[in-house]
């Protein structure tokens, strides 16, 4: 997913050389030129040119599929590629899973830290969840420090596994010697939660929340009962 791909450059060349060759026999059986000299001067250039036009066309492609500050997909692209996935998996009655993943209180990270450390955090999860998942998965940054996974051919217990193996992931960021980084998760299933992209995000943003709610009053309950403890 994160390296440029060459398709660009194989059809410009493909393109060119094609061209030359048409050109070729368009010289020798039909103007009855013997030789030419100019094909075998210029040859090198048939391919460098378009092997760099073709260069050009694959990193605009791949910027404009990339978000660039973590190396994961953009909301549009991710968009395009579930419709592809959910077409396939329609035809053996298969599921996609839809995680969103939102990092717990980001914007004081921010004020604390900064806005540069802030943006290192966002690298470092995005990488975690791109080493997290397997090569079929499509990881997008959903903007600022939301994320989306969708996962493809997923089983029965995928909400409860998945959730777990990633909060698990979550622990490997520390803060510092004794804080980690925690996240909330959000789950939605196709075609169980809904057929459309917007449909299922929703319903994963609405978990998400919902967990982000939890976790925020559990800690105001849990630091309650320690001042309480202190006393």
């Amino acid at each position: 997913m994160d390296y440029l791909k060459y398709s660009g450059r194989f059809y410009a060349v493909g393109i060119v050389v094609l061209f030359n060759i048409l050109r070729y026999y368009y010289y020798h059986l039909y103007l009855g030129i013997t030789s030419d000299m100019n094909l075998f001067i210029f040859a090198p250039f048939f391919i460098i040119i378009p092997w760099w036009a073709g260069k050009q066309y694959d990193k605009a492609k791949f910027y404009s599929e990339i978000d660039p500050l973590t190396n994961t997909y953009n909301r549009r692209i991710v968009e395009k590629q579930f419709q592809l996935l959910a077409r396939k998996v329609k035809r053996v009655n298969g599921q996609i899973g839809i995680v969103m993943i939102d990092i717990n209180d980001f914007k004081v990270f921010n004020d604390t830290f900064g806005h540069h450390k802030g943006d290192e955090l966002l690298i470092e999860f995005a990488s975690l969840l791109k080493r997290y998942t397997s090569k079929g998965d499509l990881v997008a940054r959903w903007g600022g420090d939301e994320f989306v996974v969708v996962v493809p051919n997923i089983d029965g217990n995928f909400t409860s596994t998945y959730g777990e193996g990633l909060h698990q992931e979550f622990k490997k960021i520390k803060i510092s010697e004794s804080t980690s980084i925690k996240a909330s998760v959000g789950f939605a299933i196709y075609p169980d939660n809904g057929e459309t992209f917007e449909t299922l995000i929703n319903s994963a943003d609405l978990e998400m929340y919902t967990s982000k709610k939890f976790a925020k009053l559990t800690q105001k309950v849990d630091a309650r009962k320690d001042y309480e403890h202190s006393r």
